[in-house]
Parts: C-alpha cells; sequence; structure tokens
C-alpha cells in the first residue's frame, strides 16, 4: 500500500507537469496583459507548453528506455538522471526560442525560463548527488510566486501560503516514503529549487 501511494504521488506531482502549473497561475493572476490578450493566445501558449515540454520529452524518454539508451524511468541512475534532464532542457530552449521569436512576453515566458535554469542546476548537481528534482521543482515554483507576489504581481495567496507547500510536502513524502531520497537529498532539492525561484529578482 505505501508503495502504491509513493508512486501514484510522485507521478501525479512529477515535476516535468510543474511549467504548466505556473503557466495556469499565471494565466488566472491579476497581471495587466491578461486583461488584453484573446482565448486564442492562451490556448495555443497551453497546447505548445503541454506538448513541447511535457508530452514530447515523455514520449522520447520512452523511446529511449526502449531503445536501452535509459535504463530506468525512475532516473536515481545518474548518467539516466542526466540524460533525462537533458531532453527536458534541449524541449525548454526550443520552446523559449519559439515564443521569442514571436515576441511573446517576459511574463509568459517565466515558467519555461524557470524550467531552464532549474533543470541546469540539477543536472549539475546530479553528477555528484542524488538530489530531489521532485523537491526542487515544487520550491522553485513556490519561491517564483512568492517574488512575483512581491512584485505586485496580484498572485492568489492560497496558492502560496496553502496550496503550494502542501503539495511540496506530499512530493517529499512520498519520495521518501519510496526510499528514492533521503532528508538531506529532500533539503538539497528545496534550496536549488528556491534559489532558482529568486533569480526572478535579476530577470529582464
Amino acid at each position: 500500500m505505501k508503495k502504491f501511494i509513493s508512486q501514484t504521488l510522485s507521478i501525479i506531482l512529477h515535476p516535468v507537469f510543474i511549467p504548466l502549473w505556473f503557466a495556469i497561475i499565471l494565466i488566472n493572476s491579476g497581471y495587466f496583459l491578461n486583461s488584453f490578450l484573446n482565448i486564442n493566445f492562451y490556448q495555443s501558449y497551453i497546447w505548445l507548453l503541454s506538448i513541447i515540454m511535457i508530452i514530447l520529452p515523455i514520449i522520447i524518454v520512452i523511446f529511449s528506455r526502449q531503445l536501452g539508451l535509459i535504463e530506468s524511468f525512475d532516473s536515481s541512475i545518474p548518467i539516466d538522471r542526466i540524460k533525462i534532464l537533458l531532453i527536458i532542457l534541449l524541449a525548454s530552449f526550443f520552446l523559449y526560442f519559439f515564443f521569442k521569436k514571436f515576441n511573446v512576453p517576459l511574463f509568459y515566458l517565466l515558467p519555461i525560463r524557470i524550467s531552464i535554469i532549474l533543470t541546469i542546476l540539477l543536472a549539475i548537481f546530479s553528477t555528484f548527488m542524488n538530489v530531489s528534482i521532485h523537491s526542487a521543482g515544487w520550491m522553485s515554483l513556490f519561491s517564483s510566486l512568492y517574488v512575483l507576489q512581491y512584485r505586485l504581481m496580484e498572485i492568489n495567496v492560497v496558492w502560496i501560503i496553502v496550496i503550494i507547500p502542501i503539495l511540496w510536502g506530499l512530493a517529499c513524502y512520498a519520495r521518501h516514503l519510496a526510499g528514492k531520497h533521503n532528508t538531506l537529498q529532500l533539503i538539497a532539492g528545496g534550496i536549488i529549487g528556491a534559489l532558482t525561484g529568486l533569480s526572478i529578482f535579476f530577470m529582464r
């Protein structure tokens, strides 16, 4: 039963979905541009983000597993983890430059930029430590939203003080329950994620 709970939570709260969560929260924030852009922009934005940053990397990882290029989906093996992170990084870069070509406002590029920074940091740390990607992902979302709220972007505070902390806690609990990470690795992931979100302060 514990294994089922940990696996289910790990899948539902997988960090690959976090850019989508981030984008949806931004679209529903009080940011002034949200009032001027039409529904077609939002639909295209969400669909492209979902396809290129979530569905495409998942398909590539599955095929890589079938071809023997990746040994484990769990990414507990350092080299496999780095390969998976590089796939996500390439997809993120592609979408970022695609949106830039069409002059998508910086505000809506934040989920992709944060994903790029976090993925690079995780790939570096994964060379010597099994840092928790789940913990890092959710904490990056928390700190990003906190910074945006600080900058008066009118993010619903319920996300910041209730929902995201609970989801972060559940994700960490699931990974610890499954025996995939110890407390230090979960904390390290949280610190990396928090620092990634704080990088928004320096973005222009």
